[in-house]
């Protein structure tokens, strides 16, 4: 029987090629029908062979839920005793208020890494409070919380480090969005859909072609912005980044004798790039595509790699943020 994965990786190409521009890579990923190995590449696995699993070095605890819990409990207390909050904030403190409770429900499961949502919220451990935490004291505790649960997703493999690494970009940017004198927008109503499951190498290579289509939106979003403006600037800056990560991994999979994915001559862009406000929508909807890509390569990355695909999360996540994109409970994955 012919080897099914170098197939699965061509097809994750094309549709990677074909619709990163166009849709959102959530839906995009799922459609090639790809599975994901333990993180290592193709090189001394039998095709078919059952492929491993792998728990974090220090499993979650009743007390990493219960430190949702917390958290939880805080966002609710500045929700119900705060006022004059804006409906903006109003909408963050919801979001990060949900996504705690979700966490909590997730690490009090036997996996983890399935994201399981109880049918009833958990309700919030602790004394009942009277008193609201400040924005900035919730901020501060998602940012210390956002250090730890980085410092696990580098200690830990598979989709356990895609958890943990998630975890940890969602609270830094929820810090980020409770000290903006403007709060973001957020994201809500998505169902968690489970990760599509590729091998090291075909991670990488999927998030190559996304980045070749992204090299792609970042020049024709250019072409719109005004040259001394401070938006073509940052598009300018955005642009190196995605080639250097562009050219680092296609060298890594050279390294690896594996054939690089071809770019495309061109790519349809959604929205089309008219003038400088929709210029700035398709580099959003760009950087936000390439989030489940970069969460791919994080589940699959090994030793070596984890640190430098972890870093590759949390700068999407940041770069999408500051063009304007709604805050994800679970960046990375393909909700």
């Amino acid at each position: 029987m012919p080897d099914p994965i170098p197939r699965r990786r061509a097809e994750a190409a094309r549709w990677s090629r074909r619709s990163v521009l166009v849709l959102g890579m959530a839906a995009v990923v799922g459609s090639a029908g790809c599975t994901l190995d333990d993180p290592t590449s193709r090189a001394g696995r039998t095709p078919g062979s059952p492929v491993p699993t792998s728990r974090p070095s220090r499993p979650a605890t009743a007390a990493d839920a219960a430190a949702e819990l917390v958290l939880a409990g805080q966002a609710g207390a500045l929700l119900t005793h705060r006022s004059g909050l804006s409906d903006r904030q109003r909408a963050l403190l919801e979001l990060i208020r949900g996504t705690h409770l979700e966490r909590a429900t997730a690490l009090a499961s036997p996996d983890p890494a399935a994201r399981p949502t109880a049918s009833s919220s958990p309700t919030p451990t602790g004394a009942p409070t009277t008193r609201a935490p400040s924005l900035a004291a919730l901020a501060a505790a998602e940012r210390r919380a956002a250090a730890a649960y980085r410092g696990r997703a580098l200690a830990a493999t598979g989709l356990d480090a895609l958890l943990w690494g998630s975890m940890s970009v969602a609270s830094t940017r929820f810090a980020a969005g409770l000290d903006a004198d403007r709060p973001p927008t957020v994201s809500t109503g998505h169902d968690h859909r489970p990760v599509s499951r590729l091998s090291d190498t075909d991670a990488v290579s999927a998030l190559v072609a996304a980045l070749q289509a992204a090299v792609y939106g970042y020049q024709l979003a250019l072409g719109r912005l005004r040259v001394t403006s401070r938006e073509h600037a940052r598009a300018a800056a955005g642009l190196r980044e995605r080639r250097g990560l562009l050219n680092r991994l296609s060298n890594r999979l050279i390294a690896a004798g594996v054939d690089v994915p071809p770019a495309a001559p061109a790519y349809d862009p959604s929205p089309e790039v008219r003038d400088a406000a929709t210029a700035g929508r398709l580099i959003r909807r760009m950087e936000s595509a390439l989030l489940p890509f970069c969460g791919l390569w994080l589940a699959a990355a090994g030793p070596a790699d984890r640190r430098q695909a972890f870093d590759a999360l949390a700068t999407t996540a940041a770069t999408a943020a500051s063009w304007g994109a709604p805050l994800f409970a679970w960046p990375g994955w393909q909700d």
